[in-house]
């Protein structure tokens, strides 16, 4: 039995799965889980919903009690921030001085908020951590005014939230709702349940700068249109955390490089979850997948493949988001720059679009109809098998985010 521990870095749903999947799979040496936050690992989609409108407290977002890091024997080290990597020595050398050799480390270490150029982190509000989602909460008084830059699922679902809790929101977005990531049939039905619950929303529209600061803000477009603001919040996507991988010279791109296997282009080091950027099956192409179902596959992943077990067959990448009252759902992804042919169909309490291209299912998109997407989803093209888990290798082609 190999002595050294297998070491995770980064404890969120990623890190926290493959913790828990090496345990369960019947990795037999030390699992050390090594998180920068103070807290215990949380969910991540309660922050710009249920987190934001007083539904839940700090304990409920819990991904796990203390009590089952301790009973699977997982070493949980919560506010320690990694310094540098050494793949050569296979060493993890912790900010205050330690060093923590490791048989296989794998990287969880997710993505930060993008900011526009020349902001202040501490005075714009974003939202990826625990920490954000309490700072932000106790200043979503009813009457101020909230706007938020960036029409992405988070910045929708912050202004749905805001907007019900009776404040005066404005979305600003420079392209397509949702990162024109969904249909044009669904875009518009959220677009006018948006509007409806009072937000103005503004799309094609170009930030040129933001002066002021908290409780004074004025935005000004390219057009040269001004927006007022007590609060501004900026949604604008995430830049995957690669440093620690960059430093050690793993190969980095839109995140870290790794294969079908989640194993980066050093030996014995793995990445997963929102920081890691593989080819995906589905959507024929490199992409970074921020998802917690990506995530959690891509930790199982790396569990079995440690394990010495047959790894998971590929299923469509599936994501969902809350917003207006409305839970929508997908699966699978298109194909970048193929005609795409949708079909909507409508069910009791929503609807369900049907995308196809080149003449088959490509993915699915289905609100509040549960039943309908599950039926759906499995349609979508078929899952290849990964029985053999043998190295691919990686692509030196443009990366899509």
């Amino acid at each position: 039995m190999n002595p050294l521990p297998v070491i995770v870095i980064g404890a969120g749903h990623a890190g926290v799965e493959c913790a828990f999947a090496l345990r369960q799979a019947g990795v037999p040496q030390d699992i050390l889980l090594i998180g920068d936050e103070p807290h215990l690992p949380y969910e991540r989609p309660p922050l710009s919903k249920a987190m934001l409108s007083d539904a839940l407290d700090i304990e409920r977002v819990q991904l796990k009690p203390m009590a089952a890091f301790d009973k699977a024997r997982i070493t949980l080290r919560r506010g320690e921030r990694v310094a540098r990597l050494d793949t050569a020595s296979r060493t993890v050398h912790l900010a205050g001085g330690e060093a923590l050799h490791y048989s296989d480390c794998i990287l969880a270490t997710g993505g930060r908020a993008r900011l526009l150029p020349g902001m202040d982190a501490m005075q714009v509000h974003a939202i990826r951590t625990l920490d954000d989602a309490l700072r932000l909460k106790p200043e979503l008084v009813p009457g101020q005014r909230l706007v938020v830059i960036g029409a992405g699922y988070l910045g929708l679902e912050i202004a749905s939230t805001a907007a019900k809790l009776g404040l005066h929101v404005t979305v600003l977005e420079n392209g397509r709702l949702m990162g024109g990531k969904v249909s044009p049939y669904t875009e518009a039905r959220f677009a006018a349940l948006h509007r409806d619950a009072g937000v103005a929303l503004f799309t094609g529209v170009a930030v040129a700068r933001c002066e002021g600061g908290p409780g004074d803000w004025r935005i000004t477009l390219a057009d040269g249109a001004e927006h007022e603001a007590d609060l501004l919040l900026v949604s604008i996507g995430a830049v995957p955390n690669t440093e620690l991988a960059e430093a050690a010279g793993i190969r980095c791109h839109d995140g870290i490089e790794v294969d079908a296997l989640c194993q980066t282009s050093a030996s014995g080091l793995f990445a997963i979850g929102d920081c890691a950027n593989a080819h995906s099956h589905h959507g024929q192409r490199r992409c970074r997948i921020e998802s917690v179902q990506n995530a959690l596959f891509q930790a199982r992943t790396v569990a079995a493949q440690l394990a010495g077990k047959p790894v998971a067959a590929v299923r469509p990448p599936t994501f969902w988001s809350e917003q207006c009252g409305k839970r929508l759902q997908m699966a699978g992804l298109v194909l970048l720059d193929a005609p795409i042919d949708d079909h909507v169909t409508h069910t009791d309490r929503g609807w369900v679009v049907e995308r196809f291209q080149q003449g088959a299912l490509r993915a699915v998109e289905a609100v509040d109809s549960p039943v309908d997407f599950v039926q759906k989803t499995r349609m979508i093209a078929a899952p290849i098998s990964m029985e053999t888990p043998a190295c691919t290798t990686l692509s030196t082609e443009p990366q899509h985010a």
